[in-house]
């Protein structure tokens, strides 16, 4: 019986342990950039056309913080969190891009529209069909928000379900005062 605990005792403390007497950290890329330099993405430019042909680029939103939503037509689930963006960020501050780039789904009229029937209320956003934009970004699941500071850089990125107000408020809060110096680093106060 003793044994069997010395043997459970010595497998344990080898898994609990694995890892973490290697001199090489395997997280670590030495060829990354340096440690206090700081990191600060631009969000691609983009132009689309809306469910009411309405052009759009992202030049219109120079100088002002906005949020980038993307989904697909088909995710039903991804209604819940929409609704709640859209209560919280402000009229002309939000887009929501569709990534699927089936033809199938291509009609941004018709998921315009069965969002606000679904929700039974009115969703007064751009509905735009731009699958390159959500491959130039990096999505790869949805729902996936971006929150991009006045200087056009990515603040924050937010992958999943949301539907705390409270949250979607602060994230866009601190976004509207981020600001992004190439020697400083991000701060949330203007120079």
């Amino acid at each position: 019986m003793q044994g069997q605990r010395a043997t459970v005792f010595f497998i344990t403390m080898v898994v609990f342990l694995a890892g973490c007497i290697s001199k090489e950290d395997p997280l670590l890329n030495e060829e990354a950039v340096e440690e206090n330099e700081p990191i600060a993405v631009l969000f691609p430019s983009w132009q689309g056309l809306d469910h009411t042909n309405s052009t759009f680029t992202g030049e219109m939103w120079n100088q002002t913080s906005y949020v980038a939503y993307f989904s697909a037509p088909w995710c039903a689930h991804c209604e819940s969190t929409i609704n709640a963006y859209d209560q919280v960020i402000p009229a002309e501050r939000m887009i929501v891009f569709s990534m699927e780039s089936s033809e199938d789904y291509a009609n941004m009229s018709d998921w315009h529209n069965r969002t606000e029937t679904n929700l039974n209320r009115t969703i007064d956003r751009p509905f735009i069909l731009n699958p390159e934009l959500a491959t130039d970004v990096g999505v790869k699941s949805i729902p996936t928000v971006v929150f991009i500071n006045e200087q056009g850089y990515n603040y924050h990125l937010k992958v999943g379900k949301e539907t705390n107000l409270t949250t979607i408020q602060g994230m866009w809060d601190i976004t509207q005062q981020a600001f992004f110096d190439p020697v400083l680093g991000w701060n949330q106060t203007m120079p």
